[in-house]
């Protein structure tokens, strides 16, 4: 009896169109994680845009701080994006909660905040902070009262060029001191912050960061390339400038 198979042939065959159709769809995928990505980013900033520009109106076009004490006095910290109570700082990296109602701009950001995928599915390892964060945009803290709210805000007024200054920009830093994160371990991490010190801002959509200008306009600027965070250089955070420069930071 003739056996019924493949000969090497047809098997070489089949292998090398089950890799073309594998290729195809996975180039197909990654277009459309980054299409997703780049929308969800576009989103968020346009939605935090809408926000600032409401409060700016009604706070004599004063910035909100980047962090401060809870106006009710309640124990914890208020920052940019939502109030922090006391008891969870003391929860493990990717635990803590935050009320984003309860921070200056709640109520002024419009609903439809969500999740950045490329934080998760970048295939960078990734740490979360918070059970509910990665939205992956960060503020100006410069514009703040700076990281720790020590000065007062700045007047949007005193700007000079508000299109050339950022407000928000898509955000994230590396980690190499907090578990799961360790020095040979390096995790990209959610971040909310955006100065003149820390490598935090998130360049993932084609080598540049998506960012939200102090007149109400959205574009993409490129990294410092001397600045690009070396412990994970393919994750691509870095800054606009080389530390202590405030390009688009500050007038």
């Amino acid at each position: 009896m003739r056996r019924i198979g493949f000969s090497l042939v047809e098997l070489l065959a089949a292998l090398g169109i089950t890799a073309v159709l594998a290729a195809v769809l996975a180039s197909a995928s990654l277009i459309a994680y980054r299409k997703s990505s780049l929308a969800i980013s576009a989103n968020n900033l346009r939605q935090l845009g809408v926000g600032a520009s409401s409060y700016l109106s009604e706070n004599n076009y004063v910035f909100w701080k980047y962090r401060s004490a809870d106006p009710d006095g309640e124990p914890g910290v208020r920052w940019w994006f939502g109030f922090e109570p006391l008891a969870s700082f003391s929860r493990p990296e990717g635990q803590r909660v935050f009320d984003p109602d309860r921070g200056p701009l709640g109520g002024y950001v419009p609903a439809g905040i969500r999740p950045d995928p490329s934080l998760v599915s970048s295939g960078k390892a990734f740490k979360p902070k918070y059970q509910f964060g990665y939205i992956g945009v960060g503020y100006n803290a410069l514009l703040g009262g700076g990281a720790m709210g020590l000065s007062e805000p700045l007047s949007y007024w005193t700007l000079g060029s508000p299109s050339r200054i950022v407000v928000f920009a898509t955000s994230a830093q590396i980690n190499t001191f907090q578990r799961p994160a360790t020095p040979r371990n390096p995790m990209l991490e959610e971040f909310y912050l955006l100065d003149d010190r820390e490598i935090t801002v998130h360049f993932r959509h084609n080598d540049h960061a998506m960012v939200a200008f102090a007149d109400g306009s959205a574009g993409f600027l490129p990294m410092d390339e001397s600045t690009r965070d070396s412990r994970a250089p393919k994750a691509n955070v870095g800054r606009f400038a080389p530390v202590g420069d405030t390009k688009y930071l500050k007038p």
